[in-house]
């Protein structure tokens, strides 16, 4: 066995012996090449290739390629877990090492894939601060390993945090987690909420997905099968007269096509969000937010409180009109699919959220909203009809029929009377809180001490107008995303910011009073 950096001589024998992946590993890296093989190999599968005998070379080169290269890989992988840093030695021709400081890891998701269920394994995910993907992958070692691996982490973080001088000499020792697919947040955690499966369901309702559509059609664009060959088998049996009528009427088939992808599309963001959220639970472990959930793949992941910079609350029309919203974290530096924000409630009422976020000891912002200058809805409508004017402009040059879109004029109209509603803003001692969005509804809540930096600015026309826009900038901050509201009065916004700067100023010195 190979052993760790020396450069740590206090280090316990614990950690200074590499651990191995799970020998299983192999098995599954290898089964999950075998699409690239079938690829390979479709040309022959589908017959008349005069070429066949190119893809079975390829084919046999492949496979004495992917064997040797996943038994190398398994053979030079190593990690250490040590009082100071996570070690991870991997690569076959280029070699890398990977030393991930304790004090600076933020998540450590464990999770299962099916193929993973059935074998007893788990891949860990780590992630720092300041990244927007996972530094560091164990893939893949045992459901027992992946948890102690946590609960080593979580030991030292606390060591460090406790006692730093100390932390270098104290044994690694597991802090208490179960060692099997279970966690300590299912035994000690509070438990804020959890979802049964009736109420995933119904968030899958208000979700719509072309995501299997997609994968679908790609797939019969590579194969490319036959339309009508296609459309009399599905089409066979009991559908048989709906087949023809769709032969006899093709404006009717393309309304009845249309209607079948909207299903579809319906029915796959049910499947995805019951795969995604299938039992749920948010739970509260000391300064940690615990989730676990999922039906095929089962995740399990922490967010650090101390991390989270922003609240975001976001609902559509249709979900605010049931009463449904879903709660978003805006963390320091981490990037987890979910757009930059990490979805800690993800369909709830509005009572169970302020319920979360004050177990988590975060005061729902006031209710006295104000809202933007009406002139909003002035540049708007300037906006939209220069550009309704331009596109005109091209469809007559092209088309030479493009007058109709000018009856959409009045719904811009009524757009952007919508749009001036949802935009409003709001403060307290402790909050800056801004909304905005007609389909797509946010709610930014930033605690003042969470701010990087508070301001404004105004485009030439704005300034015509004395209007700016608030501008809230936090640690997490997404440039894509951000905490943003425009077309506010110039001399409101100029108040608001001076307001939120001495109140900043207060909470710091509080906080430094504090600090023994």
């Amino acid at each position: 066995m190979e052993a760790a950096d020396r450069s740590h001589p206090d280090l316990p024998d614990a950690a200074l012996t590499a651990r191995r992946l799970h020998p299983l590993t192999m098995v599954q890296r290898f089964l999950v090449s075998l699409p690239g093989l079938f690829f390979i190999l479709l040309p022959i599968l589908r017959g008349g290739d005069s070429m066949a005998w190119f893809n079975l070379i390829i084919a046999a080169m492949y496979l004495l390629f992917i064997v040797p290269w996943i038994t190398l890989h398994y053979l030079r992988f190593r990690y250490w877990v040590t009082p100071h840093e996570l070690i991870i030695h991997s690569g076959v021709l280029t070699r890398r090492s990977r030393n991930i400081p304790v004090d600076r890891i933020q998540n450590i998701e464990i999770e299962q894939a099916p193929l993973q269920r059935m074998l007893g394994t788990a891949k860990v995910l780590v992630y720092t601060a300041g990244s927007a993907r996972a530094e560091g992958s164990l893939e893949y070692v045992s459901v027992a390993e992946a948890h102690q691996v946590r609960a080593l982490v979580r030991r030292m973080q606390q060591q460090l945090e406790q006692a730093p001088e100390t932390a270098s000499t104290s044994p690694l020792q597991d802090s208490g987690e179960p060692t099997s697919s279970g966690s300590v947040a299912s035994a000690d955690g509070e438990v804020l909420v959890r979802m049964a499966p009736p109420r995933v369901l119904m968030a899958g309702a208000f979700r719509f997905s072309l995501l299997y559509i997609a994968v679908m059609f790609s797939f019969l664009q590579y194969i490319e099968p036959d339309p009508e060959l296609l459309l009399t088998w599905l089409m066979r049996g009991p559908l048989e007269p709906l087949r023809a009528q769709a032969e006899a009427s093709p404006g009717l088939a393309a309304v009845g096509g249309g209607l079948a992808a909207v299903l579809l599309g319906w029915l796959t963001g049910i499947a995805v969000t019951l795969n995604r959220w299938y039992a749920f639970r948010l739970q509260r472990v000391g300064d940690k937010l615990h989730r676990s959930h999922g039906l095929l793949t089962l995740k399990e992941g922490t967010i650090p409180l101390a991390r989270v910079q922003a609240y975001l609350i976001v609902t559509n029309p249709v979900m605010e009109f049931f009463g449904w919203y879903r709660l978003e974290l805006q963390t320091m530096g981490i990037n987890v699919q979910e757009s930059g924000n990490q979805v800690a409630v993800p369909f709830a009422r509005m009572p169970e959220i302020e319920a979360v976020l004050a177990a988590i000891g975060i005061a729902h912002p006031p209710a006295d909203w104000q809202r933007v200058s009406p002139l909003t809805m002035r540049r708007f409508m300037a906006r939209s009809i220069v550009g309704l004017g331009v596109l005109v402009g091209i469809g007559q040059i092209w088309f030479e029929q493009a007058w109709w879109l000018l009856a959409s004029l009045p719904l811009l109209g009524l757009w952007s009377w919508w749009r001036f509603r949802a935009m409003q803003w709001a403060e307290s001692d402790t909050w800056v809180a801004l909304r905005s969005g007609v389909i797509r509804r946010s709610r930014w809540m930033v605690p003042v001490g969470k701010i990087q930096t508070a301001g404004w600015e105004a485009t030439w026309f704005q300034r015509r107008l004395s209007l700016a826009s608030i501008v809230i900038d936090t640690a997490g901050a997404s440039a894509v995303r951000a905490s943003m509201l425009p077309d506010v009065e110039q001399d409101v916004v100029e108040r608001l910011i001076g307001r939120t700067y001495s109140r900043f100023r207060e909470a710091g010195q509080a906080s430094a009073a504090d600090t023994p």
